[in-house]
């Protein structure tokens, strides 16, 4: 009797274990992904600013070249009309209608000129200058772009190879995904799919699985510019209840804090979206992603990757995702987790 006692404990000691082991495998995992995510978002952030630079670069040169091409013509006329008055002989000069006065006027106006030209071609050659200083502005930025983008594709190489890693390691969320599902496509509202994620029977997520989970610090799901903060006005003139920002096509997406994913699929009106449950009754919404790389009922860390938008890297136009937490169902302000944005 004693012995099976002995082996019952022994059992239960290595199933420990091994659960522990287990644990330890996923926070390392999650450790990988996180400062994969931010050499990503690091990079990101540069093709960015160099991209921005590139456009004021290449608005400078369009102005530029017209303003070239204005000096120039105004040169070409004003050399033109010179050259044909140096090259009439004096004696044609003074048989011309008005006669030696007409020729001592024209000697005058030759002589005033040459000032004035020499400083329209100084000016010009100052504009050559310029011109050709940002020409090859453009052509390093361009380098440079080209660069960081091959060095953007190896690092999402790096992180496909982590999140296949761990989505071997992440238990199977398939049943619970499919309640939820069905949860979404009955919810009306936004609202009505939180209350009934709350409230959910089994698709409901016990309080102490989100308390487990670290919030970690604050920071914005993608990198780019907020161009729209929470309750200034929207395009369409609404009072808006997030942030929506601008990013580049490609451009990570990560939990912007830890918590446990309750939805991640299309939504009415909000296109592909994820919610995390976070700790204290607060939710993250994140809308406008493309391929979502987490299920509901995943636990996840601050700065997890969750998400990657359209990856053709060759789409000039800039893409929008759009942040809102929640409180008790309703849209608050972000600063309240994200300390950065004051």
């Amino acid at each position: 009797m004693m012995g099976r006692f002995l082996l019952i404990c022994m059992m239960m000691l290595a199933s420990f274990d091994a659960f522990a082991q287990s644990a330890d495998a996923r926070a390392a995992l999650q450790g990988r992904l996180v400062r994969a995510a931010s050499d990503i978002r690091a990079s990101e952030r540069h093709l960015q600013e160099l991209e921005d630079y590139m456009a004021s670069l290449l608005v400078r040169r369009a102005n530029l070249e017209k303003e070239y091409n204005e000096r120039r013509k105004t040169m070409a006329t004003t050399m033109t009309a010179l050259t044909r008055m140096g090259r009439t002989p004096k004696e044609a000069a003074l048989v011309r209608p008005g006669g030696p006065l007409q020729a001592a006027r024209t000697s005058m106006l030759l002589s005033a000129s040459v000032p004035a030209i020499t400083t329209q071609a100084q000016g010009f050659q100052g504009l050559l200058t310029d011109l050709e200083k940002t020409r090859s502005a453009i052509a390093e930025q361009t380098a440079q772009a080209k660069n960081l983008r091959s060095q953007l594709a190896q690092r999402h190489a790096r992180l496909d190879g982590l999140l296949n890693d761990r989505n071997a390691t992440t238990a199977s969320f398939e049943r619970h995904e499919r309640e939820v599902a069905t949860l979404a496509r009955d919810a009306r509202t936004l609202r009505d799919l939180l209350s009934a994620l709350d409230a959910g029977g089994a698709a409901k997520l016990p309080d102490a699985h989100v308390m487990l989970v670290p919030d970690g610090e604050g920071q914005l799901p993608v990198s780019g510019i907020i161009r729209t903060r929470y309750g200034q006005r929207d395009q369409g003139g609404s009072k808006s209840n997030g942030l929506s920002i601008e990013t580049l096509p490609g451009s990570l997406v990560v939990a912007p804090l830890g918590g446990i994913v309750r939805y991640a699929g299309p939504f009415k009106g909000y296109g592909n979206i994820v919610i995390i449950a976070h700790k204290g009754g607060y939710h993250s919404l994140i809308a406008g992603l493309d391929k979502i790389s987490v299920s509901a009922g995943q636990a996840i860390v601050s700065g997890e990757p969750i998400a990657i938008l359209d990856t053709n890297q060759k789409t000039a136009a800039r893409r929008t995702v759009y942040y809102e937490l929640r409180y008790g169902g309703s849209p608050v302000n972000p600063s309240r987790k994200l300390s950065d944005l004051g």
